[in-house]
Order: C-alpha cells, then sequence, then structure tokens
C-alpha cells in the first residue's frame, strides 16, 4: 500500500526536540507538496524503504500496547505518516533515534516507505535525543521514564536540576521517579504493566525491607487496594513489622482501612480475618487496666475497683 503523507502541524516535534535536532521553533515540514524541495533536502527529509530502518539498541521505551500500535496503524492508513521518523544513517540501512511507535505501526499498516529525517548524531546523542523525545510526548510508563533519567544523568553528568530543565519537568518529579527505582524488581513490573500506580510505589517507600515491600505488594495487587488503602498499610507494618495486617485471604480490600481505623480508635493492636459478610475482629490488650479502658471506650461492662 502506498504512503500517503500529510503537512504536519507546526512545532509538531517539541521545542526542545526541536532545537536539539538543530530546527528553528516554527520549523513547517510540508510532507505532501513536491514543490518545496529546497525545503525538504535542507532538512534531509526522503522517504525509505521501511525494512532499512532498525530500532535503536537503547530505545528507553520497552513496551508498546498492540492494541494501541493497531489503532495508530489503522490512523496512518486514513493520513498517511504526518510527522517524519528521526533516524541516524548507519552502514546497511538507518538506525531510528526516534519514531519507533510510529514506525511499528507504519509496518502494521502495510507501507513500503516512510517519511524520515536524516541526522548525523554520534551514539551518546542519539539516545540523549530518544530519552527527551518520549518524554517529552508522555510515551514512556513510570519506570521507563524513571530510568531515562536515570541514563541521562548518568551517562551525560546531569544534575537533576539540569536534567528536569532538559525535559520540561520539574525537579520534584524528576527526584521522585528516580526513588521509584529503588523499589524491587517485582514492584517495578508492577508499575510498567500498570498493576501498581505512581501513587503505590511511592507508599511502599515508606519501608525499607525488601520483605516488608513484597509483602505489602502481595496484599495490595490481591486486595486491590487504594493508594489510601496502601498508605494505612504501610503505616501498620512501618509500626508492627512482619505482624500481619489482616486474614491474606480476605476479599474485600475495605477491612484493613476499618481495622486501622479501629486501631486508632482503641489504641491498641487490632487484626482483622474475613471478608466484607463474615469474619472476626481480635482485640489485643496486655493488662487488667487496659482491659477495663478497653471495654469502657466500646461502652461495655465494667469491673469494680
Amino acid at each position: 500500500m502506498a504512503n500517503k503523507a500529510k503537512t504536519p502541524k507546526k512545532g509538531g516535534l517539541g521545542k526542545g526536540l526541536n532545537s536539539l535536532l538543530g530546527f528553528e521553533d516554527n520549523v513547517e515540514l510540508d510532507l505532501s507538496s513536491n514543490n518545496n524541495k529546497q525545503e525538504r533536502e535542507a532538512a534531509n527529509l526522503i522517504e525509505v524503504p521501511v525494512d532499512s530502518i532498525r530500532p535503536n539498541p537503547r530505545q528507553p521505551r520497552k513496551v508498546f500496547n498492540q492494541v494501541e500500535l493497531e489503532e495508530l496503524s489503522r490512523s496512518l492508513k486514513e493520513d498517511g505518516v504526518v510527522q517524519p521518523l528521526i533516524v541516524s544513517k548507519t552502514d546497511g540501512g538507518y538506525t531510528l533515534i526516534a519514531g519507533e511507535r510510529r514506525w511499528r505501526a507504519s509496518k502494521l499498516a502495510g507501507f513500503s516507505q516512510v517519511p524520515v529525517l536524516v541526522k548525523s548524531v554520534s551514539p551518546d546523542e542519539m539516545l540523549r535525543i530518544a530519552i527527551i523525545e518520549n518524554v517529552q510526548r508522555s510515551n514512556l510508563n513510570v519506570i521507563e521514564e524513571a530510568e531515562a533519567y536515570a541514563t541521562l544523568i548518568k551517562d551525560f553528568g546531569l544534575t537533576q536540576e539540569e536534567c528536569a530543565k532538559k525535559v520540561g519537568k520539574d525537579r520534584v518529579t524528576v527526584t521522585n521517579l528516580l526513588r521509584i527505582l529503588a523499589l524491587p524488581r517485582e514492584v517495578q513490573d508492577d508499575l510498567m504493566e500498570g498493576t501498581l500506580s505512581m501513587g503505590h510505589g511511592r507508599a511502599m517507600l515508606g519501608l525499607s525491607e525488601k520483605k516488608l515491600i513484597l509483602r505489602a505488594r502481595d496484599i495490595i495487587v490481591k486486595k486491590k487496594l487504594s493508594v489510601r488503602q496502601t498508605e494505612q498499610l504501610v503505616k501498620k507494618f512501618k509500626k508492627q513489622g512482619e505482624e500481619p495486617i489482616a486474614d491474606p485471604e480476605a476479599d474485600d480490600p475495605n477491612l484493613e482501612y476499618l481495622a486501622e481505623s479501629l486501631r486508632s480508635f482503641l489504641r491498641t493492636k487490632v487484626r482483622v480475618a474475613g471478608n466484607g459478610s463474615r469474619g472476626r475482629i481480635e482485640i489485643s490488650y496486655f493488662s487488667a487496666a487496659e482491659l477495663e479502658r478497653l471495654l469502657r471506650s466500646i461502652g461495655g461492662p465494667q469491673f469494680d475497683s
């Protein structure tokens, strides 16, 4: 199928990426016109076989949603590749700098050729452009974005502040994402797959021991706890270490939130086991005086002195 090429909007590459690639901020490339040959040649814009392009081996994005690729593929069949891919010339073909998602979708659409901008860059510069392009487009999941920032800082000697400026983020955002990389790999996989959110990850950073983090992660995933409930869970683990907060077979994720409320009200250890329809509550006391206090708290009978 022939590839239709349309005119992209101004500023489509993003201000930061335009600057990296040596374009003015108001660059506009007319992919549908053959009358502006000088502009196309000046921008190194050509069409090349899809199969002559290979992905960037240091591409920061690792996960490509197949459903989204198919949706983009259908869109490309209608409108063509509006925005050219950015590539570097290599022996026997081209290596992608930016635009792997469009390249994959173009292959799905059956295109034989795609428009590309050819840039001469070093491998390190190729990595830097790929990272910034992906971050600016919000194409990365939490872990991919965090690893991209870590790479920018490590490989290019940037501070967190400098890294934040490069990608148009505030420093706190970069710092919080970098902290996520301290979580165990199992938790990072959940964040990458979307099983857990950034909020869940930040809450689990409150635990210092890996075994507690993984126990918390198992409960959060199994019970589908909210971020608020996760924060309560972490708070309990920090207070009581490995002691279970509830029956791990419990079906209702709200039980731990209710148990934590009881702990706060009674000021003692409380264990809730069961599910939303039935179960048991265990309230701990450590002296006769404390038992009497608990009874008063719940309106029970009083002991004679």
